[in-house]
């Protein structure tokens, strides 16, 4: 695996993109200190302070039509099983579409961005981890991952956590391996974990899809990646973009 270190850069989905319309194929990982444009889903902005990781890999496209989207899931395992390595008792949660949480509050952003080069199809997968501080003016709780890992795991000859490039050389491992299980296999397997982490399943959320607002319970995950809920009168629907707030009162309403 490839990776590209940059000081600062307005986004590393930018700069992976620009690398793919240049010819690049990948895999490769672009990681930046700092980015002055950061962006999350929806074009919402993404605070991007110093010592957090902002990193977008570059892969080919696999040929099913849904996979680009379903490595959203792909990068949202890897990110849990990467915080797993630094506090293994943490309750971390997954929530749709591809959210991870600790102790209910949001860790990390997941940008998905396709698109094609001389007939050749490509995915960016571009992820925000907050590892040493997170934005408090937030509409979800956030928080980070240094103020879940023990005091003296952070010190000594040998500290547990040594900054944010042996965090991306983890994540990047592990999402190689959901990436191709993806490619071989299918969404089935991926399915199976995350819905293992799945937040708030069974129970009732709030959910905006775009100017629709309503309130459901989380049945699961479809075959495809797809939130299914069940409404009070017992209609059953499939959902495929939105937010979902799970056990989370606010303007939304009630």
């Amino acid at each position: 695996m490839r990776f590209i270190y940059l000081e600062e850069t307005p986004s590393t989905n930018d700069a992976a993109r620009e690398l793919a319309e240049s010819g690049e194929g990948g895999p490769l990982w672009v990681c930046a200190e700092r980015q002055s444009r950061g962006r999350g889903r929806h074009g919402r902005q993404w605070t991007s302070e110093t010592g957090n990781l902002y990193a977008s890999g570059l892969f080919p496209l696999p040929k099913n039509p849904l996979a680009g989207a379903q490595l959203g899931f792909a990068a949202a395992l890897s990110i849990s099983e990467t915080l797993r390595t630094y506090i293994p008792d943490a309750d971390i949660r997954l929530k749709w579409p591809n959210d991870v949480l600790i102790g209910g509050a949001k860790v990390s952003g997941i940008l998905l961005e396709t698109g094609s080069f001389k007939g050749r199809n490509w995915v960016v997968v571009g992820i925000g981890l907050n590892l040493t501080s997170h934005p408090e003016d937030t509409t979800y709780p956030a928080t980070h991952l240094v103020a879940h890992i023990k005091k003296k795991n952070l010190s000594g000859p040998e500290p547990l956590y040594t900054g944010p490039e042996a965090v991306l050389a983890l994540l990047a491992s592990h999402f190689e391996h959901w990436r191709l299980r993806l490619v071989a296999e299918g969404f089935a397997p991926l399915r199976k974990a995350w819905r293992k982490q799945a937040h708030g399943l069974g129970e009732t959320a709030q959910i905006v899809l775009g100017d629709r607002r309503l309130k459901a319970r989380i049945l699961g995950l479809g075959e495809n990646g797809e939130l299914q809920i069940k409404h009070d009168d017992g209609t059953l629907e499939s959902i495929y973009a939105g937010d979902v707030y799970p056990h989370f009162q606010n303007s939304l309403g009630a």
